[in-house]
């Protein structure tokens, strides 16, 4: 790589890739509540079934004021061989994939060092903007009397702490030099349990390979012996689809998304937020629903009279299917609106409208 440019003097717009989404519908609630109607008008020939398959399975939080993993989800695994990528993934063509995707990111995932008190910790960051903010893991840094850089050409840069957030566990800082390459962050298209989790190995400068063994709401289970804190995990397209998070085991990651949303707002404005109902949910096995498995006491949820054992398939309009979906509908919306959620209790189907709000 050539020598980077150092001493940026203006702030730059972040390359952090925002898709292009159509702005967050502020429909008059009627109208809202009149696409909910139409859904369940839909949904009726169906629910009968469905509501009858109601076993609790482990229960995960769905923006409560305790954070909490949601529960694993395993969709069927994707048939690669019906893809462009199928050179890649049949024998001695894994020697293959990981030359390719070390030439695409190595140069984007620097090796981070804390200095604190009590030693030094390592762990890994990626480039999300060309002008040399890095994503890192939060707890990687805390308390850090000093964050360096080193970077794929050898040079050691210091960096200073942007912000962070605790809950999702990112963290952005930045060194003094632009020019960089960015990373590629996965779409929001849910990851499948058996699919590559690649990580650099910065000890050898090499692609190791492993696998996601589980997806949850906010995070990926992640087997993966070379990711430490911060460790970029990509796909065989060289896309990032979550970061390691610090604590302590190399295992779970911060999904694309997460990461993406809160990198955008601490570059943006030096915070973010989470939202909330109060609902602590599972899925339900066999359809494309969710349960409640528990409601928080003075919530949004509660407020709303939703209880345990009800069943949620909608969520203004769009289709739950499990608690991954809906804990990505919470994060996107803007806290003091009200939504629509389609709900069955006891085989009868109701429409809720439940107030989003931050979470403390």
């Amino acid at each position: 790589m050539a020598a980077a440019h150092a001493h940026a003097e203006t702030a730059k717009v972040p390359v952090v890739h925002v898709p292009e989404v159509a702005p967050k519908s502020r429909l008059h609630l009627g109208l809202k509540v009149a696409a909910g109607v139409v859904v369940v008008g839909a949904a009726a020939l169906t629910i009968g079934v469905m509501s009858n398959q109601r076993g609790l399975s482990t229960s995960s939080v769905i923006s409560t004021n305790v954070t909490a993993a949601a529960p694993e989800i395993e969709p069927a695994r994707q048939d690669l061989s019906a893809t462009s990528l199928a050179a890649d993934v049949i024998p001695q063509g894994e020697e293959q994939l990981t030359t390719r995707v070390h030439d695409q990111v190595a140069a984007s995932l620097p090796r981070i060092q804390a200095v604190t008190s009590g030693g030094m910790r390592e762990g890994s960051g990626m480039f999300v903007t060309d002008d040399g903010h890095i994503a890192t893991s939060a707890e990687l840094i805390e308390s850090a009397e000093y964050v360096l850089a080193w970077t794929d050409d050898g040079q050691r840069w210091k960096a200073h702490l942007i912000a962070s957030d605790t809950m999702s566990d990112v963290a952005v800082v930045k060194i003094d030099s632009d020019n960089w390459p960015a990373v590629s962050l996965g779409s929001t298209d849910a990851p499948w349990s058996g699919q590559y989790a690649l990580a650099l190995d910065h000890d050898h400068n090499a692609i190791s390979i492993g696998e996601v063994t589980g997806v949850t709401a906010p995070s990926l289970i992640i087997d993966q012996q070379a990711a430490v804190p911060g460790s970029a995990i990509v796909d065989d397209t060289g896309a990032v689809i979550a970061m390691i998070t610090g604590d302590g085991t190399n295992s779970h990651g911060t999904r694309a998304w997460m990461l993406e949303q809160v990198a955008i707002d601490l570059i943006a404005s030096g915070q973010t937020s989470h939202n909330q109902l109060g609902l602590i949910v599972s899925d339900e096995p066999g359809s494309d629903m969710i349960v409640v498995n528990e409601v928080i006491a003075n919530s949004p949820a509660a407020e709303s009279g939703l209880q345990p054992g009800d069943l949620i398939d909608t969520f203004d309009g769009s289709p739950v299917i499990d608690s991954a979906s809906l804990y990505h509908h919470v994060q996107q919306a803007q806290p003091g609106d009200p939504v629509v959620l389609t709900v069955t209790s006891e085989g009868d189907r109701r429409i809720v409208i439940v107030t989003i709000e931050l979470a403390p």
